[in-house]
């Protein structure tokens, strides 16, 4: 019976996630459409902004055949679907016909006044979506933020579960943050691994895999077509998806389902902590395999491309020497100024 309820559950799943991944012939090859430029971009910027600022590209996302057969298939799905559009097909708009960010800043002081976003909509409106900056950020550091807040989130989306652990050398001090002192912060160790007498190394390591068990959601919707119409809608899609395979890989380990593997509480000594890292180690992998078995390249690539644009650099209000940064759908970044020059991030939003 278990393996019944295991062969309804995937059937179930496939029918959720079956409009994100059909892909359909009739855009196998998408027509040529508009594409913004830079000057487009910057003269759409000035009409609102101060009479003497000055434009600087900070980032810009290319449009191409395959970015617009993607943000096109993301539209149809979406219309066939019922889907609403998320931010009005924002981002769908961007894979269609790419974006600008610009810095507006005073010439005299190199100071950013205002962040730029612009892009084309459906009807070939050119829109400018402003974000005002409230303290002094230099073009050179906006310029810095949004260079490094691409990397990240461009090695975050292409770091296998098993890997994570290699994303700690991006944070503040060289390790991810610890949950009492960042407690809504992605990739911070959760207190319920500090246990007395418990092994740093198999902390960080458990940490990894637990939070390289969370990040597979939002790896595996980035392969989904409709993605950029709806990164919640994929999302959720991308969980019951993981959910699924996690029955399977139970099932197929002769494992008790309702087992949660990433619950800790029961944990008492090092050997149960060991046999956990083993065990989830291998749930990653099963993981990792299915989803390097299932994605597209052609539809991660458009999609985490659009994932790279930052949507804001501005300064924290709260603290000197700190600086945020966002990227789509639901990122917000915090970075620490290095006293050798450069950033590192600090704490890590992720709102899905």
């Amino acid at each position: 019976m278990k393996r019944v309820g295991v062969i309804v559950a995937i059937i179930n799943v496939a029918c959720l996630i079956m409009p994100f991944m059909r892909g359909g012939s009739s855009l196998a090859m998408a027509q040529e459409g508009p594409r913004l430029t830079a000057e487009q971009a910057i003269a759409a910027a000035r009409r609102k902004a101060k009479p003497d600022s000055s434009f600087t590209v900070l980032r810009e996302i290319v449009a191409n055949a395959d970015t617009r057969r993607i943000g096109d298939l993301a539209l149809e799905q979406a219309q066939a679907h019922k889907i609403e559009l998320y931010e009005n097909g924002f981002l769908t708009n961007i894979l269609r016909s790419g974006g600008f960010l610009l810095a507006e800043t005073n010439p005299r002081t190199n100071n950013v006044i205002t962040i730029h976003l612009v892009l084309l909509e459906a009807g070939g409106a050119v829109k400018d979506v402003q974000t005002e900056c409230h303290g002094v950020v230099k073009l050179a550091d906006a310029g810095e933020l949004v260079k490094d807040t691409a990397e990240l989130v461009k090695q975050m989306y292409s770091t296998p579960s098993t890997e994570v652990s290699s994303l700690a050398s991006r944070f503040y001090g060289g390790n991810f943050p610890e949950e009492d002192q960042f407690p809504d912060s992605s990739f911070a160790i959760p207190n319920f691994l500090r246990r007395p007498g418990a092994n740093p190394s198999e902390v960080r390591e458990a940490a990894a895999l637990f939070w390289g068990y969370a990040l597979w959601v939002p790896r595996y919707a980035l392969s989904m077509p409709a993605f950029a119409a709806s990164p919640d809608a994929a999302g959720n899609a991308a969980e019951k998806k993981r959910d699924t395979l996690k029955a399977e890989f139970l099932q197929s380990n002769n494992m008790d389902p309702k087992i949660y593997l990433v619950d800790f509480d029961y944990i008492q000594n090092e050997r149960q902590i060991q046999e956990r890292i083993e065990l989830l180690t291998r749930l990653d992998r099963f993981l990792e395999d299915s989803l390097r078995k299932e994605a597209d390249p052609a539809v991660v690539r458009p999609n985490l491309s659009i994932l790279t644009m930052p949507l804001r650099v501005d300064v924290d209000l709260t603290q000197e020497g700190q600086y945020v940064s966002t990227s789509p759908p639901k990122l917000l970044f915090l970075w620490h100024r290095l006293a050798t020059g450069g950033f590192a991030v600090k704490e890590i939003t992720w709102d899905w």
